[in-house]
């Protein structure tokens, strides 16, 4: 009688785990409409000061994330927005000319706020709107993929600035992935990937994918 209750608590135990990865989180949609005009495409940048942020905060003891990073990074976003359907915007490595410009012509100046930093960027761009994306922390994982030491974690900010008049949107993604032990409640994400520990890459794909719709990309 104890072998076959213990085989039914395990049963019970697996059958709920099939029902909550079942229950993952859905595919996101579009929260915000598209938006009209001319989009162009900042490069991702890593601040280093709160001078940089466009909103939030830095988190305390972070290094600055490596150029090799952020070239990945660009690369998502450019695949991601196609994938969307996204195909009408200039790409960063056109709007960094700009980005370029700016920053020789406020040489000597009290610096800008970040916000009038994007907004004449996207001016010279002569863009309707910029997106700017920023990752904040970036912690790779320490193991592989079936066990870890330290799982990936990002924080990643995505805005959506209007340039003629001066509002952005911002779509918001961080994440330590977390073990079914430390959150049965996230079995769902967990099975979606496959039952395994993600790269901090892979977790910023499924954050830049998730957050781009939010902001009608």
């Amino acid at each position: 009688m104890k072998r076959l209750t213990a085989r039914a608590c395990v049963l019970v135990l697996g059958l709920s785990l099939l029902v909550l990865a079942g229950c993952g989180k859905p595919r996101p949609s579009a929260t915000a409409p598209r938006p009209q005009g001319k989009l162009v495409i900042a490069a991702f940048t890593s601040p280093t000061s709160s001078m940089d942020l466009l909103a939030g905060y830095l988190p305390e003891e972070d290094k600055p994330v490596s150029p090799e990073v952020l070239s990945k990074l660009d690369a998502v976003i450019q695949n991601t927005l196609n994938e969307h359907g996204v195909m009408d915007y200039t790409p960063a490595a056109v709007t960094r000319q700009c980005q370029d410009v700016v920053v020789f012509k406020e040489a000597g100046i009290p610096r800008m706020s970040a916000l009038n930093y994007w907004v004449n960027v996207g001016k010279c761009m002569t863009a309707d709107y910029i997106l700017v994306p920023q990752v904040l922390a970036w912690h790779e994982r320490e193991g592989g993929e079936m066990g870890v030491k330290n799982a990936a974690a990002v924080s990643i900010d995505l805005f959506l600035i209007n340039v003629k008049e001066r509002t952005m949107l911002r779509g918001h993604f961080s994440e330590t992935q977390e073990s079914l032990s430390q959150n049965l409640f996230a079995a769902g994400k967990f099975f979606n990937r496959g039952g395994k520990w993600v790269s901090a890459l892979q977790l910023a794909q499924e954050g830049i994918d998730e957050k781009l719709m939010e902001i009608g990309l």
